[in-house]
């Protein structure tokens, strides 16, 4: 099922697909925003969407980064060790119909879909990279 959303959202285009609505996501990280009380931080040269910093209330060390992508409804949490917070953090993904990918399998796949500017990354720079490091393979001229 996985491997179907990360081939179902892929794109040509490189930060965001065909159609993309900016409007529409920024509604969404709103809801998240909501739903978690923490302020994300939007992107717009990426193909990450947004990152939202789960942080303790007592020393402000991060818990956990939700990361959403600008490619359909995909969503990642990276560095999270407390189930209790990250079962939490996907309830709240599911209730706003994310797609959750785990990040570790994001991490150790390579992307080879339909961007060239991309091949050879991880699925996870694909989809959820905040900085983009283009493909030494591809012409930006």
């Amino acid at each position: 099922m996985v491997e179907e959303w990360l081939v179902g959202a892929d794109s040509i285009q490189a930060l965001a697909p065909e159609g993309y609505d900016d409007a529409v996501a920024e509604a969404r990280v709103r809801a998240l925003h909501e739903r978690l009380l923490h302020p994300p931080a939007l992107y717009q040269d990426s193909t990450g969407l947004a990152h939202c910093r789960i942080a303790s209330t007592s020393d402000d060390a991060a818990l956990a980064w939700i990361v959403l992508s600008h490619f359909g409804d995909l969503a990642t949490v990276q560095d999270c060790v407390d189930s209790d917070l990250l079962s939490r953090i996907l309830g709240s993904l599911e209730a706003l119909e994310f797609k959750f990918i785990e990040y570790d399998y994001l991490v150790s796949h390579t992307y080879d879909g339909k961007c060239p500017a991309l091949a050879g990354g991880t699925w996870a720079s694909r989809y959820f990279a905040l900085e983009v490091d283009w493909s030494a393979k591809v012409s930006v001229e």
